[in-house]
């Protein structure tokens, strides 16, 4: 009785979307009864499309994450608003709130597009307040999530370009290929502990790049089935293949460093290794000049922003963070690499002294990664402006991107490649 009552609320849920779109599909045979999740397929968050989204496609189809089989519903285009958790049909005007347990979204073709951007497969659209399809876990975000379910080997062939480039020589292409799909299998294995969580990667640098189809090509995805089923394995690992965290980075700057010192914790199996082949790299060198005032404009907005890093700061420094003068940067350094960063305030008023202490793998995503490139820097204090010269771009851990590239070019395999930046790792086929 239980199960009749749950099938009869969830088709009335069904019909009830049903008012803002046309048709049911004219071959509904062609679409999945059942949301795509098994260890071949990826769940990537579209995490870069920004908060008003355009789905179009030829034939889409939505139905109800939980239980697709239940039926679909069909309309060429909706518009999602992800603040409001809110799907609209524009043709109509006509909208509703995205069910909890998510609205499944496909094609007849197998290809959608969001605001211009093509994607394949299955996408599904999760409120800020989610209920997990796969274990009824409710999950809180702070705006609605887009998830592209689709073949890990289809993710990589986007990958290629978003992270690297498919002109390259093909060695250093294989090779940066097998460490993204290392990478991709690892956060599968990790994400999928907890059973309730509806996404494996993000589609950013916090992550992998990936931009869907339309950065793909003919030669990147050759070399991605060439590769096909080969990743990174640890050979002490109690489980046989078990994927590593196949960390890269755009270049290391002379020498790679170990997962710990840039971010803590504990990866067994890493070992530094010196680099002779990034040299030629374009942020091999760079300078950074920011004046402390910038610094204190960084720094309260990304407290603004990182809630979670708010609990490491003094009340006194949160209560007005604009009562704090910055009046000087220390740096704490391990080696090459620049550990942490101690910034020294001052009450405007009473003058009293306050320095915090913040990991600089941190501190570059707020004072802007993009120009503070690396950790591997020194700083120089002139009056009240920090002067960066740094080498490298990126964490520096794993595989050194413009390395590999150079060492392709002169003649290194890819199995060379990957030894030299992965060494005692095992190169392994699971496929």
């Amino acid at each position: 009785m239980q199960r009749l009552g749950w099938l009869l609320v969830a088709l009335f849920c069904t019909l009830k979307f049903s008012h803002i779109v046309h048709a049911l599909p004219l071959e509904p045979a062609k679409l999945a009864s059942e949301l795509k999740l098994n260890s071949r397929i990826i769940r990537v968050r579209l995490s870069d499309l920004g908060t008003i989204l355009q789905i179009k496609g030829n034939g889409l189809a939505a139905s109800l994450a939980m239980k697709p089989e239940l039926g679909n519903v069909q309309a060429d285009e909706w518009e999602v608003d992800c603040k409001l958790s809110k799907i609209t049909q524009p043709t109509t005007g006509k909208s509703r709130l995205i069910p909890r347990s998510g609205i499944l979204v496909e094609s007849l073709t197998g290809i959608l597009s969001i605001n211009g951007r093509r994607f394949r497969d299955q996408v599904v659209l999760y409120p800020k307040e989610v209920v997990s399809p796969y274990d009824s876990s409710v999950r809180s975000n702070p705006q609605c999530l887009v998830v592209n379910h689709l073949p890990v080997e289809k993710y990589l062939e986007s990958v290629v370009n978003g992270e690297f480039n498919s002109k390259w020589s093909e060695p250093a292409v294989e090779a940066q290929i097998i460490a993204a799909r290392t990478y991709a299998y690892y956060q599968m294995k990790e994400m999928r502990k907890d059973r309730g969580r509806v996404f494996d990667v993000e589609s950013t640098q916090k992550d992998q790049v990936y931009l869907g189809m339309d950065v793909s090509d003919s030669k990147g995805s050759e070399l991605v089935a060439k590769t096909k089923g080969i990743i990174l394995t640890d050979p002490r690992a109690h489980i046989k293949n078990c994927p590593i965290k196949a960390f890269y980075s755009a270049s290391c700057g002379g020498g790679t460093f170990l997962p710990g010192q840039i971010w803590g914790g504990h990866f067994s199996g890493f070992k530094k290794v010196k680099c002779e082949y990034c040299s030629n790299a374009p942020s091999f060198a760079w300078n950074y000049t920011l004046s402390f005032h910038e610094i204190e404009k960084k720094i309260a907005r990304g407290l603004s922003l990182d809630l979670n890093a708010r609990k490491f700061w003094p009340k006194s420094y949160l209560k007005n963070p604009s009562q704090w003068i910055l009046s000087n940067i220390r740096l704490i350094n391990d080696s090459e690499h620049v550990s942490s960063m101690i910034f020294d305030f001052q009450d405007a008023e009473t003058l009293h002294p306050l320095s915090v202490k913040m990991n600089t793998y941190q501190a570059r995503n707020w004072l802007d990664a993009t120009q503070l490139k690396s950790t591997r820097f020194q700083l120089l204090i002139k009056g009240r402006l920090a002067v960066f010269h740094g080498k490298g771009s990126g964490h520096g851990v794993g595989l050194c991107q413009w390395g590999a590239k150079h060492m392709g070019e002169i003649g290194f395999t890819r199995d060379q490649i990957l030894t030299h930046y992965y060494p005692g790792f095992r190169i392994s086929k699971i496929l």
